[in-house]
Parts: C-alpha cells; sequence; structure tokens
C-alpha cells in the first residue's frame, strides 16, 4: 500500500511539471519494451498544444517545448505548423515559435473572437462591419485582406429581422458567412448561408438552410477548400434542443445532413475537426429531466463511416500515429452547456500516460 501512496505522489509531481506519467494509476500497464518503443517513434516527434484554464502548454510525447502562463480562449497550429497562436480573452493574439517553443515579438490587439489560420503562418479574422484582416505572424502588422458587402436575403418573412455578417470559417481561397433571419425578439431564426472568394470578393449565395433554427455557431473548413462541416441546432422549446451536423459540397453547393449514430432528443455539437479528408465531432448527449447524466462521445467520419473513438466520457481524440493518439477524458462537470474539463492522456494498445489534468483543449498539426 504504502508503495502505492508514493506512486501517486510522484504521478501528482511529474503531472504538476507537465511531464509524462505512466504506469503508476490503477489498470495502467508498465511502460513497453523496444517494440513500443519503435512503434511510438513517428508519435514522439510530432507536436501538440493543450490549453488549462490558467495556461497553454506545447508539447511532444516525450518533452514539454514551452509553457504559457494566461487565461487562453483559442488557440491552434499556422497552416505550414511551424508556429501556434494563442487568442486570450482580452482579444490579444500571441505566437509562438514551434520547434523552440520561443514566443514571438509584437503581440497583436485583434479584439476578435475567433483567429482562422489561411496560409502559411498568416491568419485572420473578422473586423466588423465588412472587412477581413490578416496578419503574418513572423512580423505581425495587420492589414486588410478583402472588404465584403453581403446582399440581403432572399427571400425574407414580412417582418422579420435579418442579423448582419457572422464569420464561420475562413480559408485561403473562401470565407464561409451566416446571416440569421428571425422574427423580432426571438431567440430561433432561418440561417442563410454565403460563400466569398477572398481574392476577388465575389458572393456566392446558398441561400436558407431547411431544417436548423438557430443561428449556426461553429464551422470549418475542409483542408483542401472543398467542403465545410457546420454545428447546428433544432430548438425545441423546452430548454433541450438536438445536436445538427451539417455537410456542404463547396464545388456543388450541395448540402447534406450527416449526423453520427447517436439517437438523442437532448444533444448538442461540443467540437468540430478535420483531420485531414476525415471529419471529426464531439456530441455531448443527456436525459432531459437528468441533464447531470452526460455523455461525451468522440466520432470520426472517413469516407461514408463513423467509428466512434473512446467512451463516454472523452471530449477530444487525435491521432499521432497509428497506434498512438491523444485522449482528452471529462472529469469535471458533466452539465450539458458548460465548458467541460479533463485529464490528457498518451494512448498505446496496453499503455495510458496521464500527460496533465484540467485540460479543456488540445491541437493537433494540420495534416
Amino acid at each position: 500500500m504504502s508503495g502505492r501512496k508514493h506512486c501517486g505522489a510522484m504521478v501528482s509531481a511529474l503531472i504538476g511539471c507537465a511531464l509524462i506519467v505512466s504506469g503508476c494509476a490503477a489498470g495502467m500497464s508498465p511502460a513497453r519494451s523496444d517494440t513500443g518503443r519503435s512503434a511510438d517513434a513517428p508519435a514522439s516527434a510530432r507536436p501538440f498544444v493543450f490549453r488549462t484554464r490558467t495556461e497553454l502548454v506545447l508539447a511532444t510525447s516525450q518533452r514539454v517545448v514551452g509553457r504559457y502562463r494566461g487565461s487562453y480562449s483559442e488557440s491552434g497550429f499556422t497552416q505550414d505548423n511551424s508556429h501556434i497562436y494563442a487568442l486570450d480573452g482580452s482579444g490579444g493574439l500571441t505566437a509562438m515559435e514551434v520547434r523552440q517553443g520561443a514566443v514571438l515579438p509584437g503581440r497583436v490587439d485583434c479584439h476578435c473572437a475567433r483567429v482562422f489560420a489561411l496560409h502559411g503562418t498568416t491568419v485572420g479574422w473578422w473586423n466588423e462591419p465588412d472587412s477581413l484582416i490578416q496578419a503574418d505572424l513572423r512580423d505581425p502588422h495587420p492589414t486588410v485582406r478583402t472588404r465584403i458587402t453581403l446582399p440581403s436575403p432572399d427571400p425574407i418573412a414580412p417582418g422579420a429581422v435579418v442579423s448582419g455578417p457572422h464569420l464561420l470559417a475562413a480559408g485561403e481561397r473562401v470565407l464561409v458567412f451566416d446571416r440569421v433571419e428571425s422574427p423580432p425578439g426571438a431567440s430561433w431564426g432561418v440561417n442563410h448561408l454565403f460563400l466569398v472568394d477572398t481574392d476577388t470578393g465575389v458572393v456566392r449565395a446558398l441561400g436558407r438552410v431547411e431544417g436548423v433554427n438557430t443561428a449556426f455557431d461553429r464551422a470549418v473548413l475542409r483542408p483542401d477548400g472543398q467542403a465545410v462541416a457546420i454545428a447546428g441546432r433544432i430548438r425545441d422549446g423546452i430548454a433541450c434542443g438536438t445536436a445538427r451536423l451539417l455537410h456542404i459540397d463547396l464545388l456543388n453547393d450541395r448540402i447534406d445532413t450527416l449526423d453520427p449514430p447517436v439517437a438523442s432528443a437532448c444533444s448538442s455539437l461540443e467540437d468540430l475537426r478535420w483531420d485531414g479528408a476525415d471529419l471529426t465531432t464531439t456530441y455531448a448527449t443527456w436525459e432531459s429531466r437528468a441533464a447531470s447524466h452526460l455523455v461525451t462521445a468522440v466520432w470520426n467520419r472517413s469516407g461514408a463511416r463513423w467509428e466512434r473513438r473512446g467512451g463516454g466520457d472523452t471530449l477530444r481524440y487525435g491521432s499521432l500515429a497509428p497506434a498512438t493518439a491523444l485522449e482528452l477524458r471529462r472529469t469535471g462537470s458533466a452539465q450539458p452547456g458548460t465548458t467541460h474539463a479533463g485529464d490528457l492522456l498518451l494512448t498505446t494498445p496496453g499503455r495510458l500516460q496521464v500527460l496533465a489534468h484540467d485540460v479543456v483543449d488540445v491541437r493537433l498539426p494540420h495534416v
């Protein structure tokens, strides 16, 4: 028993230093032999970045590259994977170099809610009412990439109010905007989608989106820029609601529903991202009369097939190599609509390694 207590103390100390911990917690197998280390070799060098409520950490499976104190609302890799960016709660944008973890000079006060990786080391953000701003993180002097004027949705219901443009997703060549049509004072509405060519500013209206009656809150472009996935929600009037996942073929302007095989009248999409051509999403489901019975599940879509990753407490899942993955498992609040946090684990067959506690998100480089 004393040996187990000593092991637990060592684990806590190592986690506090953001080092890898393995083989100590109950049910975890010890590190395996040379074959396992050889299989892990491609994963050991691949960087990733994760956020807690108090810091940002850039690491590989073998070492911490850099730690950055602060409260960040968003982080990610530039398109060329040479830098990471971090957005704090005041709208300040900071960049770090991936190889050594050095913080770049020239913090940008973008006063924005989201940042989009456009190309190379250049990122962009929406500046109301009509401008996409971009900046190269290596020499951040923000400039206007393009000015955009969206047409009014047509048709709209008599007496309806139309919101201003909301930038859902942005890439090197295309921007995806949403405008919401709703009765005055209503919390529901009809989404109207627009595509904008970033080089010419030409706008293409996709029209009304049926089957979703609340504003879209997030979308992600496929790396090749030919498709976009959008998180939607159907309001039911009972403070529950049902998640909807839409897929838009941008070459043919075709909109399809791609909900994974989960059946729940009470659900929400907690995360949405592309891993190459594969789409990964985190669904949260619960019962209307027992909201504390929350289940979070990560689903991956490859081709036309859905496959579940992790268990009923998994928040994020990403592959570092064919046999090595990062998994974020929920340990905190089980209430829907809150920020969920958990333990970040490195998983290989027969082995788990705890990387950190109280993690709210993890990001991998672009494929």
